[in-house]
């Protein structure tokens, strides 16, 4: 039997905190069992082979109010896994491209440093990308490329549905429009994340929180979008 398999999924890892609460973590390691989470989920995606692009949104613009404390752990987390990802052999042995979308300037240089670094030391490989969205909004993005289409940063002969995808944070991956958008924490929403590249993404919604999700949730993943008759409309 034929499967379809999703070439781009996108996942909204939600439920972090209330992990902790549910099994009595403090911040740091429930977060931190949640980063390594991202790491699995990359190595099951690779399984596939046909998953060629995985988006996480990582972090988001709404995510920067929370307290000074919880978005200290965060940035310590972010510096810890971004240094040890430079030297993880899953990301070269595999010769996947680490991309960052989002406001990087929102960040502290430490973290946009370490970043800069994965970036420049993975982007001459091309057989897998995986996104990171950090300090991302969807509205906000929309704005950063009208803004690039005003000052010329950006110049498009005509400005179309599919030309407008050069001006967005994602117009340097392959396939920017996720086939599938993922969250998990059992929220239905998609709270921000890609609003102008997820018109047509299949959506599907896990009740686990993000750091209870195993490999047999991505296969059902696969599964239920296999099972989708995806028409864009027609």
């Amino acid at each position: 039997m034929y499967v379809k398999i999703p070439t781009h999924i996108a996942v909204i890892p939600d439920g972090n905190r209330r992990y902790a609460k549910k099994v009595g973590l403090d911040f740091y390691h429930a977060y931190k069992r949640g980063v390594e989470k991202v790491r699995s989920f990359l190595l099951w995606a690779l399984e596939y082979r046909e998953i060629k692009n995985v988006t996480f949104f990582a972090l988001s613009t709404e995510n920067l109010q929370r307290s000074r404390l919880e978005l200290e752990i965060l940035f310590r987390i972010f510096e810890e896994e971004l240094r040890k990802t430079l030297e993880d052999p899953l990301i070269h042995e595999n010769r996947v491209r680490v991309r960052f979308i989002g406001d990087m300037s929102l960040l502290p240089s430490r973290v946009v440093k370490w970043a800069e670094e994965l970036e420049a030391a993975t982007k001459n490989y091309g057989n897998y990308h995986l996104t990171l969205a950090l300090g991302y909004g969807g509205r906000a993005e929309i704005v950063r490329c009208v803004k690039r289409l005003l000052s010329g940063e950006v110049k498009l002969a005509e400005v179309t549905e599919e030309s407008l995808f050069q001006c967005l944070d994602t117009r340097d991956l392959p396939n920017p429009e996720p086939d599938v958008v993922v969250r998990t924490g059992g929220e239905k929403r998609l709270s921000n994340f890609l609003l102008y590249q997820t018109a047509y993404s299949e959506l599907v919604f896990l009740d686990k929180l993000w750091p209870e999700v195993e490999r047999e949730d991505l296969a059902y993943i696969v599964e239920e979008y296999s099972r989708r008759q995806r028409r864009f409309g027609r």
